[in-house]
């Protein structure tokens, strides 16, 4: 059997002390330190914070009359939608500006069947009717003709030109000519467009 002697004990003591504190220590919380006021950090962020919040403030004006200029420049824009209370009543519309415009060249020029194409949204809240026509005319009649259309108030271009062989004794150019025209989208919930025209 073992026998203790008197410094085995002091040192199991002190190992148990150490133990003891070692643990303690190890488990003990972490003291908090408690701030009384905002730190200087906290000072620097919401500075920075309303610097950015003037500044926004300061361009709402703008931001406003932008939107405003954008919405009048859209309202004139939307004048030139082809008028009309249903697709059928745009798509005669739309006939009646071909026909202005052709009557309008010098010498006018004599448009041959017209024809409409499927209809379909385009960017967004608006359509776009497609009418086919064609044509026998000269070079310089056709490029006048073409210039008059982007010229004209209403929302008309030209999307596909075919040229056929020129007739060679009257100078002729058999022509087809797509041209599209942007209605109210609203328009394209009504009839489906019809045949010739």
């Amino acid at each position: 059997m073992m026998t203790l002697t008197e410094r085995d004990r002091r040192a199991l003591m002190a190992l148990g002390v150490a133990v003891i504190l070692s643990l303690a220590l190890y488990f003990w919380p972490e003291p908090t330190i408690e701030t009384v006021g905002p730190t200087v950090n906290d000072a620097q962020s919401a500075a920075v914070r309303l610097d950015k919040v003037r500044q926004e403030a300061a361009l709402e004006p703008v931001r406003q009359q932008q939107l405003q200029e954008t919405k009048a420049a859209l309202a004139r824009l939307e004048k030139g939608l082809i008028a009309g209370d249903s697709l059928p009543q745009a798509q005669a519309q739309m006939v009646q500006i071909v026909r202005r415009i052709a009557r309008a060249q010098v010498p006018p020029l004599a448009l041959g069947s017209t024809d409409f194409g499927p209809t379909r949204p385009f960017n967004g809240p608006y359509g776009q009717v497609l009418l086919t026509v064609t044509a026998e005319c000269q070079v310089d009649q056709l490029v006048n003709f073409l210039s008059d259309v982007a010229g004209q108030p209403e929302l008309v271009a030209v999307e596909e030109i075919h040229v056929a062989t020129a007739n060679a004794k009257q100078k002729l150019i058999p022509v087809r000519l797509v041209l599209a025209g942007l209605i109210p989208g609203n328009l394209l919930k009504s009839t489906p467009a019809g045949g010739a025209r």
